[in-house]
């Protein structure tokens, strides 16, 4: 009898985490952009700036991250950064930029520049992680 239980508990549990294991490979074959709509920490809570995209394209590329410390990219061609607070999932600054432009995030100043000229007034939380996404406006181009 203690071995019938062991198999059907055992088979449960084996049927669980195929079933599971499938779902979420699906969610990622379809996915052709990061949405940070539905993240870990609320992203109501978070500043952005007004015209700010809500998803970064699948193909973005990340050119630098952190926590605290500021963030930087220079552009080898022309194309789009985008700004993540990592922390609460949302996308709180993007910018057409060209080549040569110098971008820099300083978190604990609350700036956000290209080039040396201060794109946005957003609070940015420096105790929040950030990403920096790149997207060539040639998308075969490589940062």
């Amino acid at each position: 009898m203690n071995t019938l239980r062991t198999l059907s508990i055992a088979g449960i549990v084996g049927l669980t985490t195929l079933t599971g294991c499938g779902s979420s490979s699906d969610h990622h074959a379809s996915s052709d952009s990061t949405d940070y709509g539905s993240a870990r920490r609320s992203a109501d809570h978070v500043a952005r700036d007004s015209g700010a995209a809500s998803r970064v394209p699948a193909d973005a590329r990340i050119v630098d991250e952190g926590h605290g410390n500021t963030l930087g990219f220079t552009a080898r061609d022309r194309g789009t950064v985008y700004l993540v607070d990592s922390s609460a999932g949302a996308v709180i600054w993007n910018s057409s930029i060209h080549d040569g432009d110098r971008v820099a995030v300083v978190p604990d100043k609350n700036r956000i520049e290209i080039n040396g000229k201060e794109q946005a007034k957003i609070d940015l939380k420096s105790n929040d992680r950030f990403q920096l996404f790149y997207l060539s406006s040639d998308h075969g181009s490589r940062y």
